[in-house]
């Protein structure tokens, strides 16, 4: 399904049905920061990334792990991969807060703009400017 076609279904429940399903599948802990709003007003820019939401808190013994990259967004452009545990976004520690209010608050953000990620991979602490797609 391309997003025209999800665009039309959109206002049919049949999306969100679909999404559920999305969501029960990852047990509610993944959604995707990238499928592209329909409404013409939505100023929420896209990083292209699945990553945990919920009520959980970022813990050491739960980090905030990305789950999914997909190809081609801005944040497989500036080097993010499927693993990297985010540690900081835009100087601020992520330990302590929860999954919703980093997705919500510190990742979604006006197209255009840029999200400054400082995530761990494989030992080392790694710095990526990623700028907010349409």
């Amino acid at each position: 399904m391309d997003i025209t076609q999800a665009c039309a279904l959109e206002g049919t429940g049949i999306m969100k049905k679909m999404l559920l399903s999305v969501v029960m599948l990852f047990m509610g802990v993944a959604v995707v920061i990238g499928l592209p709003s329909c409404r013409k007003n939505d100023q929420k820019g896209l990083l292209g990334i699945v990553v945990p939401v919920g009520q959980e808190k970022v813990r050491k013994n739960a980090p905030y792990v990305i789950t999914g990259v997909y190809e081609d967004s801005p944040a497989f452009r500036a080097g993010l991969r499927p693993d990297d545990r985010i540690v900081q976004i835009n100087g601020a520690e992520l330990e302590g807060l929860e999954y919703d209010h980093i997705y919500n608050s510190m990742l979604r953000g006006p197209s255009g703009t840029k999200v400054t990620i400082v995530v761990e991979r494989k030992g080392e602490t790694m710095v990526f400017d990623v700028v907010r797609g349409e």
